[in-house]
């Protein structure tokens, strides 16, 4: 297998692209139920400040105005949801472009109401979407050159929604849920290594390739090179019709390279992706990237990010 053709092995287990297009009507629902579940709880009975409420029913135009550079991300879930609302919105800007300070990122028409009524709402499903993007894309343009990816982890706040934005940064989503693919991580493997089957483990595997051929990949952790060594040798005899994954838990990028040229000693390098995770920062991604792995994991694209920084103004009235 060439570089180019394991790139697409692992855009295909690593990239839900296509599950998280407003083109599907599953991830448009889910657009929709998050933002009007965001505004819902921010408005239950009723906006108080829009009193009397007869000025407030006037057609206005406003603009949500670039603060802060940003790769944006959420702005064709936006304006999709703005389409169901009465709102008109447009863009000069797309889902994954670079804005400046004092770009104008949406103009809006509608009610006055209306916008003042979503105006927070939208604010911080923009903002914390395009920080998620940002941030991937410092992590992505960090290991520029190499052979690896970024990808996301399931430490999101907003679900989909965060992992969408992951992709507008440059990054690849990983899993989406407990769904899509299977991880046998240490609390799995504790269980299954205290069954009185001393097969448990390859019991499993096979079971999930039987119950589940569609899944994006099985990956199983390992902590040292001693169940390094082990797992090599459950999957040696192993075929699924997706790849398999080995996650280097919390290894240094030191001593992943002789491991991964185990693997290829041993004729298994083509039949395995290998992950490395565990407080991957900037400072160590590029390491990581030059040891040989195809993904590195980053919980710290979503469960640490700042948010971009946007202004919504009323243009006239």
């Amino acid at each position: 297998m060439n570089q180019k053709d394991r790139d697409n092995v692992i855009r295909n287990a690593f990239d839900a692209a296509d599950e998280l297009d407003l083109s599907r009507s599953s991830y448009r629902d889910t657009v929709y139920s998050f933002f009007a579940k965001m505004i819902d709880e921010d408005v239950v009975s009723g906006d108080v400040s829009l009193m009397p409420r007869q000025p407030y029913e006037s057609l206005l135009k406003a603009k949500i105005v670039v603060k802060s550079p940003a790769v944006i991300a959420g702005l064709d879930e936006t304006i999709y949801f703005a389409s169901r609302r009465d709102l008109q919105m447009q863009s000069d800007f797309k889902n994954g472009d670079i804005v400046k300070p004092d770009d104008i990122l949406l103009r809006i028409n509608g009610k006055a109401a209306e916008i003042l009524t979503i105006e927070r709402s939208i604010l911080n499903i923009l903002q914390r979407l395009s920080g998620i993007a940002t941030n991937t894309k410092t992590y992505v343009d960090s290991i520029a050159g190499t052979n690896a990816f970024v990808v996301g982890t399931r430490k999101t706040l907003w679900g989909l929604l965060d992992k969408r934005a992951i992709q507008c940064g440059g990054g690849l989503t990983h899993r989406l849920g407990l769904h899509d693919a299977a991880m046998l991580k240490e609390n799995h493997l504790s269980i299954l290594r205290k069954s009185p089957n001393p097969d448990a483990l390859k019991l499993a595997v096979t079971e999930m390739i039987s119950a589940y051929p569609y899944l994006r990949f099985i990956e199983i952790e390992v902590t040292n090179s001693d169940e390094y060594r082990e797992i090599l040798g459950y999957l040696k005899n192993i075929t699924a019709p997706f790849p398999f994954v080995i996650m280097f838990d919390h290894f240094t990028p030191e001593d992943i390279p002789a491991l991964i040229a185990e693997a290829k000693a041993k004729n298994l390098y083509s039949h395995i992706l290998f992950e490395a995770s565990g407080n991957v920062s900037l400072e160590t991604v590029r390491d990581y990237a030059e040891s040989g792995v195809d993904v590195i994991s980053v919980g710290a694209l979503t469960h640490s990010v700042t948010s971009a920084d946007f202004s919504l103004l009323v243009d006239s009235i």
